[in-house]
């Protein structure tokens, strides 16, 4: 017999009066529970540090696309997206004095969106809300920065606010103004109350409200709707 296979006849023996003893079995069982429990501790382990990782960068899809954010960015869950809305309280007690100026209206409701400035026709801008013929609260359409408050007897005094995706509104012909130039507002608050123009007497009290889009304006009756 060659000294390898001596040696393990000698191993064979060996285990072989180890398991005879009484104590020997339930180590052995003990040991591998031990080890098993062990393994999975330490799975268990990683597998948190990896969800709680705030260096990993998630990936998932989104639209059929591949979308990535890394630890210092976060995806908000069910964000509302704000609607523009008439710039008063209640949109159902105004009505439209004159309509914004449509390309696509008929002869008549464009003629009806002129304004007249020393004989001369121009286009409506925007829209003259009243309130039979009482005074009211004009709010900020939108949530936004105020980025303009003038004062001018011709168009009526007016505040601008400048919103995301490239959306600024106007309010002329108002008085009371109660925001600055650089303050934050939110939609629906108060930022002054109707008043008067030159521009356009035969209004009496009301709102110009205005909206571009990119620089173009656009009508905010069906902007708002």
């Amino acid at each position: 017999m060659i000294k390898g296979d001596k040696s393990q006849s000698t191993l064979k023996t060996k285990f072989k009066r180890f398991t005879q003893k009484r104590w020997a079995v339930p180590a052995l069982y003990l040991g591998c529970g031990a080890l098993v429990l062990t393994t999975v501790f330490v799975l268990q382990d990683r597998n948190e540090e990896v969800a709680v990782n705030p260096q990993q960068q998630v990936s998932y899809e989104e639209n059929g696309q591949d979308v990535t954010f890394g630890p210092d960015e976060a995806v908000e869950v069910n964000s509302q997206v704000e609607k523009m809305a008439l710039p008063v309280e209640d949109p159902s007690a105004v009505t439209v004095h004159r309509a914004f100026y449509d390309q696509e209206a008929s002869a008549e409701e464009q003629q009806n969106a002129l304004v007249v400035v020393n004989q001369t026709y121009y286009p409506n801008l925007g829209v003259d809300l009243v309130q039979s013929g009482e005074s009211f609260n004009v709010t900020a359409a939108m949530s936004g920065t105020v980025t303009l408050v003038q004062e001018d007897p011709f168009i009526g005094n007016a505040v601008e606010i400048e919103h995301e995706d490239g959306l600024v509104t106007r309010y002329q012909a108002v008085q009371d103004i109660a925001v600055a130039s650089g303050d934050k507002v939110m939609q629906g608050q108060v930022i002054a109350t109707s008043g008067v123009s030159e521009l356009n007497p035969d209004a009496g009290t009301h709102v110009h409200f205005e909206v571009y889009k990119d620089d173009v304006a656009v009508d905010p009756i069906s902007f708002s709707e």
